[in-house]
């Protein structure tokens, strides 16, 4: 029992000091404001008798929400992943995880990883998606309401960053929602110091996962060592991090007032699309694919292509997703495209270990690399979860032997793949959108039935292998 509580960080009186009133009122009005938030968000988003996935890993954010759902009486399923990476560490992790879980009357379940199964992966990524994918699995078995994340302020302010320093649109600096219809992160408007604040005052127990000092991820780096230097060189700069979340809605709510201007009726009306500025029109056009459904089924480079929407000459189509844009005169028509059936299959890596099939299609992970016809990609240079879809314009690759990219639709002209099938033919790719593979509707001049990207290709030093069948 000892080592179980060794490294457990729990402050279970406060010394006496002059400001100890002032301190233990301070202490007080804080777990009153918490407790009453979390009241508060529970009453605001969930009816009835709610049943969550709670995820737990033992440290303080989560062990402080567990503690709520307890003290609230909220009803759920703790669930704990030991990715075993810290050797006993990891095991007392879950045990305390475990106890904690059984002595505030929840059930739980404690899920164990081989962590060298992300070798040659970036194991955050790897180590994410495992765990999201757990929560969701339980989530569905359980017919929970939703899984509860105990994300704080400041897990917020690195969020924001990190899509910042990746480019991305404006839309996207609002950063992680309190509730997005299936993730709840209560504790978002409370920053670390005040959760461990408040684990201090209630005397809740949690551990420290030391490999979180080290510098060696995005996230790790923003908060070891960009984070303390802008708190000295920048004071204030995190509040001024989390307003990029209201001028990135204010963005999001121009765009649309402007889409509503142009797109009417699942119509867009050239004229007025014309007199948009240049540096406008990608975004109008995001939104409008979004109003339709289409999010996630075009990429950056699409948009980029597509905005030039005054060439398509009168009875033209264009595709994006499962919808065609075809040009009638002064407008453009956004209708169902019933030519080409649309697919967007993922692939998880456990299924690829068992042999994913599709419509003559096979993907299976192996230590075999004897490919013969088949294409065959080297595992550790994949980013799971994998999808198998519909290419689009504006996609690209790199083709195996080049250092420059090439779109997707030259390469299929460059095959001689005739122009009534090019729409048939199928990408495979990683989770950041990066396409590793194309696979033909049919055999090119060549003879062969796809092709793969230099990203992704097999050296004589791979070890695992994903090798695609076609038949």
């Amino acid at each position: 029992m000892a080592d179980i509580w060794g490294n457990i960080f729990a402050v279970f009186s406060i010394r006496y000091s002059p400001d100890f009133p002032l301190l233990f009122l301070m202490a007080k009005s804080l777990s009153k404001s918490i407790k009453t938030h979390l009241s508060e968000q529970l009453s605001d988003f969930f009816d009835g008798e709610t049943f969550f996935i709670l995820g737990v890993s033992g440290g303080p954010d989560s062990m402080a929400l567990l503690y709520l759902f307890h003290k609230l009486g909220a009803k759920g399923l703790v669930v704990h992943v030991n990715y075993g990476k810290r050797g006993k560490r990891s095991d007392q992790d879950q045990e305390l995880t475990e106890q904690m879980a059984f002595q505030w009357g929840f059930e739980c379940c404690s899920v164990r990883l081989n962590s060298d199964d992300a070798k040659g992966k970036n194991f955050q990524n790897w180590a994410r998606e495992q765990r999201y994918q757990f929560f969701r699995d339980l989530k569905k078995d359980f017919e929970a309401d939703a899984i509860a994340l105990a994300h704080h302020r400041d897990d917020q302010v690195e969020t924001i960053l990190q899509k910042v320093f990746r480019g991305s649109s404006p839309v996207a600096w609002q950063g992680m929602k309190s509730w997005d219809g299936e993730l709840f992160r209560p504790l978002l408007p409370f920053t670390k110091q005040q959760i461990l604040d408040f684990c201090e005052s209630e005397a809740i127990p949690f551990r420290i996962d030391e490999s979180n000092e080290r510098s060696d991820f995005a996230r790790n780096l923003i908060r070891n060592e960009f984070s303390d230097n802008m708190d000295e060189l920048l004071p204030g700069w995190k509040q001024n991090v989390l307003d990029l979340a209201r001028h990135g809605k204010t963005y999001e709510t121009a765009v649309n007032l402007i889409a509503q201007q142009v797109f009417k009726k699942n119509t867009i009306k050239l004229k007025k699309y014309d007199a948009l500025p240049e540096l406008l029109k990608p975004a109008i056009l995001k939104s409008i694919f979004d109003q339709m459904g289409l999010e996630g089924d075009y990429s950056k480079g699409q948009l980029e292509e597509l905005a030039d929407l005054e060439s398509l000459q009168t009875g033209k189509s264009l595709h994006v997703g499962s919808f065609q844009l075809t040009r009638d005169r002064e407008v453009i028509h956004l209708h169902p495209n019933k030519d080409v059936r649309r697919i967007k299959k993922k692939i998880t890596r456990e299924e690829a270990e068992q042999i994913w099939n599709y419509e003559g299609i096979s993907l299976i992970l192996g230590e075999n690399s004897e490919s013969g016809p088949a294409l065959q990609l080297d595992d550790s240079l994949l980013i799971w979860p994998l999808t198998l879809r519909n290419w689009e314009s504006g996609d690209s690759f790199t083709p195996l032997g080049m250092s420059g990219s090439q779109k997707i639709s030259d390469h299929l002209t460059n095959r001689k793949i005739p122009t009534i099938s090019r729409e048939k033919a199928l990408v495979l790719c990683g989770s950041d959108g990066t396409i590793y593979a194309i696979i033909y509707p049919l055999p090119a001049n060549n003879g062969e039935w796809g092709a793969i990207s230099e990203m992704a290709k097999k050296t004589p030093k791979s070890q695992t292998f994903l090798t695609i069948n076609i038949s």
